[in-house]
């Protein structure tokens, strides 16, 4: 009989123990999510002096941020600051107001996993990833895009993304990510503004872009303003 009851006892404490390492395990939907808000922050920079955000993308040389926060003219240099607190200097390449969406080449490729930035516009009702600057405590935000539409301060963009995510004072330029880690949108203003501009139509620019780099002696290419921003 006693034999029997501290068979049974341990089989209830082998159950309770695969019930404790299962419980301690996330879902494997839910660590992917935590690994893409990584990926996310490691590619997000911040602007020097710190005003705004931006993203590192493609090959790794370019970064994308709002056109409105560069205070510098194509062909002058920008420095931007990583997640780990180095810093990248590098030169303005577009500056494009319409659009409201700027880029930066680096010297030298960012220690980062570039993103890729989408060719395509998301659809509504398609969910987002947003984390926003940094260099400041945030939180990561799962967020909808919730229509496309004019925004009064894009007149020159006819399908701005209207989203649920919350920006603070600074967010300007921050990247919004598909569930691909894919660019579709930068941030148009902080400070609780859910406004993004769209960036697929500077696929193709980036592509130019990173193209000119990959030719010898080219490196002062493309210095312009992308045609709409000036």
């Amino acid at each position: 009989m006693r034999a029997r009851r501290l068979s049974r006892l341990a089989g209830v404490l082998a159950v309770v123990a695969l019930a404790g390492c299962g419980s301690s395990k996330k879902p494997e939907s839910e660590d992917g999510t935590s690994q893409a808000f990584t990926t996310l922050k490691d590619a997000t920079v911040t602007l020097f002096p710190g005003q705004c955000a931006g993203v590192v993308v493609e090959d790794g040389r370019h970064a994308l941020t709002a056109a409105h926060c560069i205070d510098v003219a194509p062909g002058e240099r920008q420095p931007v600051v990583l997640r780990s607190g180095r810093m990248l200097s590098g030169v303005v390449k577009v500056v494009d107001s319409v659009r409201d969406v700027a880029v930066i080449r680096f010297d030298e490729a960012a220690p980062v996993r570039p993103l890729h930035v989408a060719t395509a516009m998301p659809l509504p009702g398609e969910g987002l990833l947003f984390f926003g600057r940094t260099d400041r405590p945030n939180e990561p935000q799962e967020v909808e895009l919730k229509r496309l539409g004019r925004c009064p301060s894009l007149p020159g963009v006819p399908q701005a993304l209207f989203t649920s995510l919350t920006g603070e004072k600074g967010d300007s330029g921050a990247p919004v990510v598909d569930r691909q880690l894919q660019v579709v949108g930068l941030v148009h203003g902080g400070a609780a503004c859910s406004i993004a501009t769209p960036t697929a139509d500077m696929a193709p620019v980036l592509n130019t872009l990173v193209a000119e780099l990959a030719r010898p002696g080219a490196e002062q290419g493309v210095g312009g303003s992308g045609g709409a921003g000036q």
